[in-house]
């Protein structure tokens, strides 16, 4: 038997900005992560290296951004190309998933909650995250035993 994974960092990858979440120890709780604000992807992969050592992170997720149609257009591409770095540069699994519509949905949920269009601007990235990686988890098995308390 496989062990669960629990421990996620997801990633929305971006020009000038990447949007990352994570699981707890537990994978019972979703938080946002502050985003990385660098154009250079060595400086974004090594961020994100980084945090997965940190996290002890078992997964990374990656968000793809497909077209509408689900095909791979030139940004799709980009993303592909950058995960290729991120998995040479981690000893762990980096998974991609259909990001489309997260970064609309992380904006209707920070209006929701009444942040300004300044304050969701700052944050929608990383609440993207939290959207890829709640998707992921929807692909994952459900019955897992809860773990015992770190020592």
């Amino acid at each position: 038997m496989s062990t669960p994974i629990r421990r996620i960092l997801a990633v929305d990858f971006g020009d000038a900005r990447t949007g990352l979440a994570a699981t707890d120890w537990t994978g019972s709780i979703v938080v946002p992560l502050p985003r990385i604000d660098a154009r250079d992807d060595a400086a974004v992969t090594a961020a994100i290296a980084e945090l997965v050592r940190e996290r002890d992170s078992q997964v990374v997720v990656l968000g793809m951004p497909l077209s509408v149609d689900g095909s791979a257009g030139q940004r799709a591409v980009r993303t592909a190309a950058f995960r290729a770095r991120l998995q040479q540069a981690l000893s762990i699994p980096v998974h991609a998933v259909d990001e489309s519509h997260t970064t609309d949905e992380a904006h209707e949920r920070l209006k929701e909650g009444g942040l300004k269009a300044k304050r969701r601007k700052d944050l929608a990235d990383s609440v993207a995250a939290m959207i890829i990686l709640e998707r992921f988890r929807q692909t994952l098995p459900r019955s897992t035993p809860p773990l015992p308390p770190p020592p």
